[in-house]
């Protein structure tokens, strides 16, 4: 077994070179022992769905036959998007889910998301690499991958729709005009039947799921997605738009202009809007969050509890601190009432509820955050990176420094954020300043140092 498969928060790699039918069900053995020991549970119920990918159906069968190999009642909700997959999860008060997906990654990935009670990820137990040891020690048996489960799929999605159109109630979302681009993803099926009941306004492109991705990859920032809405956009009129990636648990949202709006301006509106409502002024995101952002919602009087980047960290902090909304700059929404995950179609019934209320385009109210900036996130492929790590430390100790997700300095008029990839020899850095020069400088002051 190829174990770069094991990333920080699921399973991942390229279909047969890394990942394949027996990997699949070695895993997913080993995920049902962590289960049975983690709940003290003889016969644990598991959700089980897959997406569009060519390769998932093949998974799926593998996975169900692991699960019943250890005495597990399976419960299939068939092709899913990943926010139904955990919608499942926790209406049903499963024991675990496995999501069968590479999300945004290209069409030759595949691999497994493992939740537990709750939706709560794995990581969060120390499954991943729990689970890593135990496949290694599995036998890996010739298997016919057969195994039984409990077919739900007509039943997961009818409720999954009820609870989205009870969180409707009282939002005219048909006063609105929006263009979407599903990416050919899990999204589609799911949009154009909340689209049909709830009169939704819309136009789509690649709305159906196409496990090839022929359009472009299946991520909600890639620029082919942007352009091919940008397009749309420009034919007629719209209040917004809106990219989901493949699994449907990120979204990207873009102006009445056509232009994409940064996850962490919609963070803030999204935090703004429904901490204030609920007198909760506390919000969770990770700490790349645009100084913009805080100090419009410090103007609110909202506090921002950080956590590391990662949609467990984040999901981890609301739990423990009974937040309801958090968000990552990744594009994933987070909400209490949502068993602390992540639903885009949910978002963005929220989305249009503050629409509603404000009066205005989405442009205008992500204005206020605007006065700085920034770079994205800029990524260096270096050797050493705790010594380039140090350096940047030394190079700006008297300046007010934070370590939660690598190194964090704050100045005047300017910050960044450095810190490690966990799976490549990467360096990820994002920098923040008052002015497009200042900017300019920064980068090439950071990068200088770097590379040397």
């Amino acid at each position: 077994m190829d174990t770069s498969i094991f990333k920080a928060y699921d399973i991942r790699g390229l279909w047969l070179s890394q990942l394949n039918r027996q990997d699949a069900f070695v895993i997913s053995r080993a995920f049902a022992v962590f289960v049975k020991e983690l709940y003290a549970s003889e016969n644990p119920k598991v959700i089980v769905g897959y997406d569009i990918r060519e390769s998932s159906k093949e998974i799926f069968e593998a996975v169900v036959a692991g699960l019943s190999a250890e005495n597990c009642r399976a419960i299939s909700i068939g092709l899913c998007s990943t926010p139904l997959n955990y919608f499942a999860n926790w209406h049903w008060r499963a024991d675990a889910s496995v999501m069968i997906t590479a999300s945004h990654n290209p069409k030759e990935y595949n691999g497994l998301k493992l939740s537990l009670r709750g939706v709560m990820a794995l990581s969060e137990k120390n499954g991943v690499e729990a689970i890593k040891r135990a496949s290694l020690n599995t036998g890996r048996e010739d298997d016919d991958f057969k195994g039984d489960y409990q077919p739900k799929e007509d039943e997961a999605i009818k409720q999954y729709l009820n609870f989205l159109i009870d969180a409707a109630k009282g939002v005219n979302v048909s006063r609105f005009k929006i263009a979407v681009n599903c990416a050919n993803g899990m999204i589609g099926p799911e949009f154009k039947r909340l689209a049909d009941i709830l009169k939704i306004d819309y136009q789509g492109i690649f709305m159906e799921p196409d496990g090839r991705f022929p359009n472009h990859e299946p991520n909600s920032l890639n620029e082919q997605a942007i352009r091919s809405l940008r397009n749309l956009m420009g034919r007629d009129k719209f209040d917004f738009g809106v990219i989901f990636d493949g699994d449907g648990d990120r979204m990207l949202v873009m102006t009445e202009k056509g232009e994409p709006i940064r996850n962490d301006f919609l963070i803030g509106l999204l935090g703004r809007s429904f901490t204030v409502s609920l007198g909760d002024k506390r919000m969770v995101c990770d700490c790349r969050i645009s100084r913009g952002v805080s100090e419009y919602l410090r103007e609110s009087g909202i506090g921002i509890v950080r956590s590391k980047v990662g949609y467990p960290n984040v999901r981890k902090l609301m739990r423990e601190l009974d937040i309801f909304f958090g968000g990552e700059l990744s594009g994933h929404f987070f909400w209490k009432d949502f068993s602390y995950s992540e639903s885009v179609l949910l978002t963005l019934i929220r989305l249009m509820e503050i629409l509603q209320e404000e009066k205005r385009n989405i442009s205008g109210l992500i204005k206020p955050m605007q006065n700085y900036f920034n770079s994205g996130e800029l990524n260096f492929e270096i050797p050493d990176k705790e010594g380039t790590m140090a350096k940047l430390k030394e190079a700006y100790k008297k300046e007010d420094q934070s370590f939660l997700d690598g190194l964090t300095v704050e100045c005047a008029d300017w910050w960044f954020n450095a810190r490690l990839s966990n799976t490549e020899p990467l360096l990820r850095l994002i920098v923040e300043a008052k002015t497009r020069e200042l900017l300019k400088d920064k980068i090439s002051e950071l990068e200088g140092m770097i590379k040397s």
